[in-house]
């Protein structure tokens, strides 16, 4: 129940509808014990053979008749007691203490009957003129009230169950929502420990187990307690000694399904977590669906799966053992409990007496019928507690759950506005790394990378073009992405016109910043809605100027509704030039004041490219801007005014162009590397040769 106090704030707006659940939970339990006490007049009738009618008439009789017997006697043994007490002999002492022992018992007895003559009188009056005098005919009509009793039931248990799951889905609406809110609210830091895969699982199977266990927790958990109780009230007041001989077992029953739901939320924890690793297999396979044919990998794949799944299999069997494990002892347990009782009573019944070794089991010499209502209790008891222990599996899933969800709600950002930050104002002088190092996190232990930045330091004016080039994993992407705050460095700091980025405000901070990175990000909307994504607030007019000026309206001229075509998902139907210059429309209408460009042409053709330049030629005047490459062009010279050139997560050289190629081997061999463009005719002469 721990894990499931977590969820009350999302519970308590819905407790109208929990407390209409109790309700119905209560009517269904009144009912449930109802129909099973229908086994006393079905035994009368049937196998005792006595009218019910006269039964309830001779019972009542014979309740006035021993209550006026037992009264007189309770005034005989007043008198003697008066007398013993005024005589003050010792031999009067014992008399007195033996005589009050005997009063009480018979005051007790008087009680007992005074309460049957009672009941019986309201049978009389309320029930009987209801109850056919025929035998056949009184059988065939409690036949006919326990069906309608037992429909009324099911109509009670489809309320409660709609009532509980409208519960169910919008606690589990709300979770999603605020979980989604706090994934959004994330750094991409902590995120890209977690992945996507980690995030759906929640999103889904942890969902979608939490949804069951308040389906369950709200309808059975409520209902079947309630029934179970009722056989118990209806029992005590049949016999409460020989019930409470069944009670017995009670406190070792909690025992077990204590260590029981301990090793089961500690299973479930760990079957999720595998989930995760499913999804991620997945998540990769779907993503690179168009290599895994090109490859013909499907076999590696399902290899991959099939191996992540039998891990998942091996530890949601031990789920599935632990549960099945636990039913049958339950029930074990359950029916120990239900023959304490039953033992006696049979022997009680069968021998016509009221004690087993001198031990008072009842106070008087119970009937067939009576004994079978109360064993009739005895089993709708013990059915709630076998639906009961079919469901606690699913708690403790549910629970193990909440505790992932609520973890991942309650997750601390590693990046975040400190509680002095301050407002930014647009870059103005300079962007500055100062001694930066940077180390990517591991989830998986012994994985851990070495610096991706080894400190760097680098001062950048405003209004710069900075070229940042190197080879593979030299760490030219990781510095461009301390600007946005995507990471933070472990060393040194990021300044913006002399203020730490750990100073000032994130959303001052992100919205003077534009970036168009390689692999195009693209949203399932319309041409015109993805453009405006850079500056929501945008109006067509400007939305139409800023795909102007990226080239795009040749593009958007073709499409079959302008620019209010969907592009499809993640704009896989656009080619990637098509995409990339969607891309620079966006960043165009967001008007930064710093400009990121990691590898933005590296996906197009060469007329694309060549049209991206020509608008970034223009675009990035008065404007801060980072392009990141592994090689220079001629087009991108005419704009760039410094290179930085990167090696082994350090800046080996920077300068001009011209001094690069005198001063640095490595940008000279990156340069005079072959370009897309020359690639193609090289190759072709090299098979004419």
């Amino acid at each position: 129940m721990e894990s499931f106090a977590k969820l009350l704030p999302y519970i308590l707006p819905y407790r109208n509808q929990l407390l209409a659940s109790v309700v119905l939970g209560f009517l269904v339990a009144a009912l449930w014990g109802a129909n099973l006490s229908v086994a006393f007049p079905v035994v009368k009738i049937l196998l005792e053979r006595k009218d019910l009618h006269t039964f309830v008439q001779e019972t009542l009789d014979q309740a006035v008749e021993d209550e006026q017997q037992i009264s007189v006697a309770v005034y005989e043994l007043d008198q003697e007691i008066a007398a013993a007490d005024a005589s003050g002999a010792v031999q009067s002492d014992e008399a007195l203490v033996e005589l009050t022992r005997e009063r009480l018992k018979q005051a007790s007895n008087l009680e007992s009957r005074r309460w049957t003559a009672y009941q019986f009188r309201w049978i009389q009056y309320y029930v009987m003129p209801f109850v056919p005098a025929n035998e056949f005919h009184a059988f065939t009509w409690i036949i006919v009230m326990l069906t309608l009793a037992t429909a009324v039931k099911g109509v009670f248990i489809f309320l409660q169950d709609v009532a509980v799951g409208s519960v169910a889905e919008s606690v589990v609406m709300g979770l999603r929502k605020d979980m989604l809110a706090k994934v959004l609210r994330l750094d991409y830091q902590t995120l890209a420990r977690e992945g996507t895969p980690g995030l759906m699982s929640r999103f889904t199977y942890d969902s979608a187990q939490l949804a069951n266990g308040i389906t369950l927790l709200g309808g059975r958990m409520i209902r079947e307690p309630l029934k179970c109780l009722s056989c118990m009230l209806f029992a005590l007041l049949i016999n409460w000694r020989l019930t409470v001989l069944s009670l017995l077992f009670i406190p070792l029953l909690g025992l077990f399904l204590a260590s029981f739901g301990k090793m089961l939320k500690r299973a479930s924890r760990r079957m999720m977590e595998s989930m995760s690793q499913i999804y991620k297999v997945l998540d990769e396979t779907f993503e690179g669906l168009k290599v895994v044919i090109a490859f013909n990998a499907q076999d590696r794949h399902r290899e991959e799966f099939n191996q992540e799944y039998g891990r998942y299999f091996s530890k949601a069997m031990k789920v599935v053992k632990i549960d099945a494990a636990a039913k049958p002892t339950l029930e074990l347990l359950g029916l120990v409990a239900m023959f304490l009782a039953m033992v006696p009573g049979a022997y009680l019944v069968l021998r016509a007496k009221t004690h087993i070794w001198g031990v008072r089991l009842t106070n008087e010499v119970m009937s067939p019928a009576e004994l079978s209502m109360l064993y009739a209790m005895l089993v709708g008891m013990l059915d709630p507690c076998r639906k009961l222990s079919s469901g606690f599996s699913q708690l403790k899933r549910a629970a193990a759950a909440i505790d992932r969800i609520d973890a991942m709600i309650n997750q601390d950002a590693t990046i975040k506005d400190c509680p002095e930050a301050r407002p930014l104002k647009r870059l103005s002088e300079s962007v500055e790394f100062r001694d930066v190092s940077f180390q990517y996190q591991s989830r998986i232990a012994g994985m851990q990378r070495g610096l991706v930045l080894d400190h760097v330091s680098l001062k950048v004016q405003a209004g710069e073009v900075i070229a940042i080039v190197g080879q593979n994993g030299c760490g030219k992407s990781t510095l461009v992405n301390l600007l946005p705050r995507y990471y933070d460095p472990e060393v040194g700091e990021v300044l913006i016109d002399g203020c730490s980025l750990r100073d000032v405000r994130l959303n001052d901070l992100r919205d003077q910043i534009g970036v168009v990175t390689q692999d195009t990000i693209l949203f399932d909307r319309t041409v015109r809605e993805n453009v405006r994504y850079g500056r929501p607030g945008a109006t067509d007019a400007e939305v139409e100027e800023a795909a102007a000026r990226a080239h795009l309206m040749p593009i958007i001229q073709k499409m079959p509704n302008g620019f209010d075509t969907v592009i499809g998902e993640k704009g896989k139907e656009l080619s990637g030039g098509q995409r990339q210059r969607i891309a620079l429309a966006r960043a165009i209408l967001r008007n930064p004041a710093i400009l990121i460009l990691d590898e933005a042409t590296s996906a197009t053709d060469s007329e694309s490219e060549a049209l991206i330049h020509e608008t970034l030629r223009e675009f990035v005047k008065g404007r801060t801007t980072f392009l990141i490459s592994h090689s220079m062009s001629k087009s991108l010279l005419d704009f760039v005014t410094r290179i930085v050139v990167m090696e082994n997560g350090k800046i080996v050289a920077t300068g001009s162009h011209e001094q690069m190629l005198a001063t640095c081997p490595l940008y000279e061999r990156l340069y005079s590397a072959p370009s897309r463009q020359d690639v193609l005719p090289m190759l072709k002469g090299r098979a004419a040769g």
